[in-house]
């Protein structure tokens, strides 16, 4: 799509069923849900198990091809804990059968993963879930896109996994770290401030009405035939 010609009240009526299906389908499947959800095709989103809890403000973006999987392994029993402020992009997944659990304000780059067990035994291939070590992500980790977090890691506030890293070991705070296995590449810089997503929710303006601000001015001019021969006739204007 080039551009987004949809008029703003037929987004609004999108995300008003976007969110009444939320609410009906899909926070039962959680132990806990904050206030502030906010679930883009939230039909995309796979809850496996029980004692996934989310917090406040989580905003998750799914589709059709990349759907977010959250998998609670139901014996010995695994934990998913999600903290305020928390984003969750295509393709993540989120598998635990001992305890996984984030804090505030972290980011999960597309088809990043995270799992606390090995999901098989290492000399009986019948035998599941294997070894398993809880997982802690520290406030403000940000997981890029393909990295994958493995059994036992800790990793410490404010950290940034690259693309495509895999974590098998801890990370210390206030580093970037990349490669497989991953190792420390830099420092974050301590005299810079950092900005943490908790900002978006806690200014002058509530998130929605940051976001319906930013609705007018995108869509307010959009009319419905224009967006409708956007669908059954598109061409490079449109």
């Amino acid at each position: 799509m080039r551009k987004d010609h949809r008029p703003i009240w037929l987004k609004r009526a999108l995300s008003t069923y976007n969110r009444l299906w939320a609410e009906h389908f899909l926070h039962p499947q959680f132990d806990a849900v904050g206030e502030g959800l906010v679930v883009f095709n939230p039909q995309a989103v796979e809850v496996t198990g029980t004692r996934v809890r989310l917090g406040r403000d989580i905003h998750m973006m799914a589709t059709r091809d990349a759907p977010i999987r959250f998998t609670s392994y139901p014996d010995p029993g695994g934990e998913i804990e999600l903290g305020d402020c928390t984003i969750v992009l295509p393709g993540v997944r989120i598998a635990s059968a001992t305890s996984i659990r984030v804090g505030r304000n972290c980011m999960f780059a597309t088809a990043s993963s995270v799992s606390d067990a090995d999901w098989h035994d290492i000399y009986d291939r019948t035998s599941a879930p294997g070894a398993t070590r809880p997982v802690v992500l520290e406030d403000n980790v940000w997981i890029g896109d393909s990295a994958m977090v493995c059994k036992g890691v800790t990793i410490g506030e404010n950290s940034v996994v690259g693309a495509g890293a895999v974590v098998a070991s801890d990370v210390p705070p206030n580093v970037i770290v990349a490669g497989n296995p991953a190792r420390v590449v830099k420092e974050l810089d301590p005299e810079r401030e950092l900005i943490k997503r908790e900002t978006l929710f806690d200014g002058d303006l509530s998130y929605a009405e940051y976001i319906e601000g930013f609705d007018r001015f995108v869509l307010s001019s959009n009319r419905f035939s224009v967006w409708l021969r956007s669908k059954l006739a598109p061409t490079r204007e449109l």
